[in-house]
């Protein structure tokens, strides 16, 4: 791709994932517009070449810019890539939809599913944008600190739209950050999304004290449940048992940064995890009420699922729910 090539990318939201996202763009040669609604942020990416809140390590090219309007930052972006929460994904995309040029792609890392109506975000993205316009979702194994600082790192992009996915393919991957592409977009969005909520069970284990024995005999259970739950939404299984499932489960559930283990461990040890709710975005949550609901309606069984709910609901005490799955859980087959 020469540099007459490379499309102006615009990215919704400046957290560590939009930053990290925006900082490797820039490094292959494309301009990156920055939004984000904490002028905080984007006064310290303009001034100090940097992000300090949210990815405080990694100077910034000068190719990434800080808007403050959403029609600065989408006009004449050739990819739209949205990184906020999913509660207020639908919000950002009603707002930017008059301003988005006609044929860019659209390219979602966000994670979950939109409370209330349990849609995955790209069918919010869809209602809100319009259905005709490409529409991509990345996944996998990326943590934002380390992709940032050039640590070799892959993900997997999903889209019905074989171009888009090979223009976001093209735009994103240099030496260090390698992308492969599915048409299962199903796929990808689900298994970003559950994800989050077996981290929870896996954290658990931490706080727990349990050996890596007992934290381990969990992944293919997660794993199982993952592929079913995406098999009879309409994507793939197979997509859960590569970088989209069993890879990002590994980084979420087993890396000390990950907030959703993080709420897990503090279940285990006895700890004020509702306080601990309190603090920013645990997309693991909400996914977990959402695929719970999914999984009843659609006739899948989610046992390990069923722990995490339950302990989230006050139903039980999280050491108390876990032992007894480990004790009573037939493994056979599984």
């Amino acid at each position: 791709m020469t540099p007459a090539d490379k499309p102006s990318v615009s990215v919704l939201g400046a957290g560590n994932m939009g930053t990290a996202l925006g900082h490797v763009l820039a490094g292959n040669g494309h301009d990156v517009r920055l939004w984000s609604i904490e002028e905080d942020v984007l006064e310290d990416v303009r001034d100090n070449r940097r992000n300090s809140k949210y990815l405080k390590h990694i100077e910034l090219s000068e190719r990434i810019q800080s808007a403050w309007k959403l029609e600065e930052a989408a006009g004449g972006a050739g990819i739209v890539l949205f990184s906020v929460t999913s509660q207020v994904l639908r919000a950002v995309a009603r707002d930017v939809a008059p301003h988005l040029p006609a044929g860019c792609i659209v390219l979602n890392v966000a994670k979950g599913l939109e409370e209330g109506s349990d849609l995955r975000l790209s069918r919010v993205l869809g209602e809100e944008l319009g259905d005709g316009r490409p529409m991509v979702c990345m996944g996998g194994p990326a943590m934002a600190s380390q992709f940032a600082a050039g640590v070799p790192t892959a993900v997997i992009v999903g889209s019905d739209d074989p171009e888009a996915a090979k223009a976001v393919q093209q735009a994103f991957q240099n030496e260090f950050f390698k992308v492969e592409t599915t048409d299962d977009l199903v796929g990808v969005e689900l298994c970003a999304t559950l994800k989050n909520a077996y981290a929870i069970a896996l954290g658990i284990c931490d706080g727990m004290g349990l050996a890596m024995n007992t934290k381990s005999l969990l992944v293919p259970l997660a794993l199982s449940e993952m592929a079913s739950l995406v098999e009879a939404l309409g994507g793939r299984r197979q997509t859960a048992y590569g970088l989209a499932g069993l890879g990002d489960l590994i980084t979420t559930g087993f890396s000390a940064d990950g907030r959703n283990r993080r709420l897990g461990e503090t279940m285990g040890s006895g700890g004020d995890w509702r306080e601990f709710m309190k603090g920013p975005t645990l997309e693991g949550v909400p996914a977990c009420h959402s695929a719970r609901g999914l999984a009843h309606k659609h006739g899948v069984e989610t046992p390990l699922l069923d722990v995490i709910y339950t302990v989230l609901c006050g139903e039980q005490e999280p050491r108390e729910a876990m032992q007894s799955f480990l004790r009573e859980f037939d493994y056979n087959g599984r």
